[in-house]
């Protein structure tokens, strides 16, 4: 076999759909532009009181005041918006980063050569059609071993007899013990590779 040393000269491809899961960007795009939206409009709200204010009294020191009002308004809206918008972050990315983190458990418990123990997601957590087609993929491919497995044991079991040569014993060995492979990877414990992620 020989290794390409080549760089890879795959075309630039430019994507022009930008709503890949409507449901999930649509919704938290919503979430985000209500949440900036609102915080904005309160401070403008604001604002325009202590305008309204000045222009009922307007001496010097109302126009000082007023001043300061709305720096005071301003400052405080923007670490007000920053803080609800970092809060908002905090548990999207958690509902993100859970789904996230657990399959990459179950892909490092794949490498090792066994299957995961699956579990359901959280009941808020984002990307389930995601962890769904995962899972099924999961599933299957576990069903296709324990049927080479089932297929090895018949071979295993009708070739045993007829091995009569030790080139003939040696192959059926070596047969079973991928079978021995399929099967722990199906059947054995993933010694507590998963933990929880709430």
């Amino acid at each position: 076999m020989s290794v390409d040393t080549q760089p890879s000269t795959r075309p630039h491809v430019v994507r022009r759909k930008y709503l890949l899961d409507a449901g999930f960007q649509l919704r938290y795009i919503l979430r985000l532009a209500a949440l900036g939206g609102g915080g904005v409009l309160l401070v403008g709200v604001l604002a325009y009181r202590a305008h309204m204010s000045l222009l009922r009294n307007p001496t010097p020191m109302a126009v000082v005041t007023s001043g300061e009002t709305l720096l005071w308004l301003t400052g405080l809206g923007a670490l007000g918006v920053a803080g609800v918008l970092a809060l908002f972050g905090l548990v999207l990315t958690h509902r993100v980063a859970g789904p996230v983190y657990v399959m990459s458990l179950y892909i490092a418990t794949l490498a090792a050569g066994r299957y995961p123990r699956m579990r359901p997601l959280r009941q808020k957590d984002e990307l389930r059609g995601f962890f769904d087609r995962f899972s099924e993929a999961v599933d299957r491919i576990r069903e296709r071993e324990a049927e080479e497995a089932r297929l090895l044991s018949e071979v295993i079991d009708t070739l045993g007899p007829l091995a009569t040569t030790q080139d003939a014993q040696a192959a059926l060995s070596i047969l079973g013990s991928i079978r021995a492979r399929k099967r722990q990877a199906i059947e054995g414990p993933t010694s507590g590779a998963l933990k929880s992620v709430a």
